[in-house]
């Protein structure tokens, strides 16, 4: 199939741009994302209690520092399947030329494919951390049979694992896009899912190269220099009084890092996943297709 990389990339700025409304789906699951970086920082931040507070109440923070980490990615999966889920169908009604689509209105929407998935992401989690689980251990077991000598072997094995992450973060993007378009079951979708990146190895391998190597360049050209005051935290409780300079300028980073995070992700989210369903409509129907009429589906 004539597949052409630019056409692509073209249309998803295009709907990134002038659909603005989807920008609220990923920037309100960005700010959500960011507050990953507050659970990261309380670390730091425990001498500091530790200094300041009674011996007794450690426990305490320790403990509701466990449970919000938890209940962090205990609510992840199912606020990532109702942004990632709302904002293809956004991008889909952008593609037929919708012109007024609210994201309430999406996220209702998006209530028959929750519970599929919401599946199909566990699926591929639990998949991808029990393929890097069975690495790492006959890893860590040939090192020590060979005394250290597997380790220099198997590392260009490693190195595969990186190109390997991204083709199944793409099978995921495929497999999401065959529940959501064309109402499939979740075991249809990931064939399907496959069967595209099979078919298509080339292609989608380009452009997932463009997308994520793009999307991460400008990404890191942009939030990285803020993040740099954040390493410098430790070095704040180095001395027997913290350094309440260092730490009143990571704050402050802190501060201005998480709107700018949420935005950037945010923006990110939906282009990347526009390229996605567009990628996917015209492995599947091609350009003669288009708009594509979804289907009425019952939950």
């Amino acid at each position: 199939m004539n597949f052409d990389v630019g056409e692509v990339l073209r249309q998803a700025w295009q709907i990134t741009w002038k659909y603005r409304v989807l920008w609220i789906i990923g920037i309100l699951f960005g700010f959500f994302m960011s507050t990953m970086f507050l659970l990261m920082f309380f670390p730091f931040l425990l001498p500091l209690l530790i200094q300041n507070s009674r011996m007794d109440l450690m426990p305490v923070f320790i403990v509701g520092f466990i449970i919000a980490f938890l209940l962090f990615f205990l609510v992840l999966y199912p606020i990532s399947v109702f942004a990632q889920t709302s904002a293809t169908l956004g991008i889909l009604d952008a593609n037929q030329d919708t012109e007024h689509f609210s994201a309430s209105e999406l996220i209702k929407k998006s209530l028959p494919f929750f519970w599929r998935v919401l599946g199909l992401m566990l699926l591929f989690a639990v998949g991808m951390n029990l393929i890097f689980f069975i690495t790492q251990a006959i890893m860590f077991l040939l090192t020590i049979v060979t005394l250290g000598i597997a380790a220099i072997c198997m590392t260009p094995i490693m190195f595969l694992m990186y190109p390997a992450f991204y083709i199944a973060i793409v099978w995921m993007e495929q497999a999401m896009n065959g529940i959501i378009i064309d109402n499939m079951t979740v075991t249809d979708a990931a064939k399907q899912g496959w069967n595209l990146i099979r078919n298509n190895f080339m292609s989608i391998a380009l452009m997932a190269l463009v997308v994520y190597f793009g999307i991460g360049l400008v990404t890191g050209i942009l939030i990285v220099p803020i993040m740099i005051p954040l390493f410098v935290v430790p070095f704040s409780f180095m001395e027997n009084e913290p350094n309440w300079t260092i730490l009143s300028i990571s704050m402050l980073c802190i501060a201005v890092f998480m709107p700018l995070f949420a935005f950037i992700s945010g923006w990110s989210l939906i282009f990347t996943k526009s390229a996605w369903v567009l990628t996917y409509l015209r492995l599947t129907r091609g350009l003669a297709a288009q708009p594509v009429l979804l289907e009425a589906v019952s939950p």
